[in-house]
């Protein structure tokens, strides 16, 4: 039954409601919560998070031109499906594009953006050694921070596109990572090797070294994620994966 102050607010707009419907699938997403592959029924999608049908499903198709869902005629909508192909193109295009965004920071970043970095890697250091038991609000603690961290790196960078390609590829590698091992709140002494040195070299502004170490930091999250999901997770296809494989589009 609805209180009496819940029946006289009047509705939430239509478009807050397709925002709000977007952002929290989206990141159910990205964490796993909603499986790969999973069918997105309306209907229990309408239970579960309260949103209408019409914000649902075009909050929907938002996600599937972001590469997180896919439709199919008269079927529905489905979570996307993972893949060590798709990890791969993912890691390859990373190594491309944020490496590119960092080179073009270190080029033309300014004192402000120098900053972001050293505050974003002091929040990322204090989540890193406070961490001690492996919650759900750890791991999203340090999930946040760590993006944080990647994405103060590349803020000196001029190019809108490049910025933003960058933060997509970044939500889609997040789907792997929350499926592997990467994902336990294991207790730190500090920031890693690795982030210690994407530090020193960008701030000292030694382009190729940091590009270099930005790629292999990369490289080697990704080749663990790899190792734990793929050797050990039986993947289930996803509603046009035949259809991937035939050639037929």
């Amino acid at each position: 039954m609805k209180s009496a102050r819940a029946a006289v607010l009047p509705p939430e707009p239509a478009g807050s409601q397709v925002e709000a419907a977007y952002w929290r699938l989206r990141q159910e997403i990205i964490c796993g919560n909603l499986a790969p592959s999973a069918k997105l029924r309306i209907d229990l999608l309408r239970q579960s998070y309260g949103f209408g049908a019409s914000a649902l499903r075009e909050a929907l198709s938002r996600l599937v031109s972001d590469g997180l869902a896919e439709a199919e005629a008269q079927r529905g909508y489905w979570v996307a499906p993972i893949s060590r192909e798709e990890l791969n193109d993912i890691t390859m295009a990373r190594q491309s594009v944020e490496v590119e965004a960092l080179r073009q920071a270190i080029r033309f970043g300014t004192l402000e953006w120098e900053s972001g970095i050293v505050a974003a890697s002091h929040s990322l250091e204090r989540v890193e050694t406070s961490m001690v038991k492996p919650t759900p609000e750890t791991v999203a603690g340090w999930e946040h921070a760590n993006r944080q961290f990647h994405m103060a790196l590349i803020a000196g960078c001029p190019s809108r596109w490049l910025l933003r390609f960058t933060a997509s590829l970044y939500d889609q590698w997040q789907r792997y990572r929350h499926r592997t091992v990467l994902r336990r709140a294991i207790p730190r002494r500090g920031l890693s090797a690795d982030h210690k040195e994407l530090i020193r070299l960008t701030l000292a502004r030694e382009a190729d070294a940091a590009c270099a170490a930005l790629s292999r930091h990369i490289e080697d999250t990704a080749r663990k994620a790899e190792a734990a999901i793929f050797e050990s997770i039986p993947i289930k296809a996803g509603p046009n994966s035949a259809r991937r494989k035939s050639g037929k589009a």
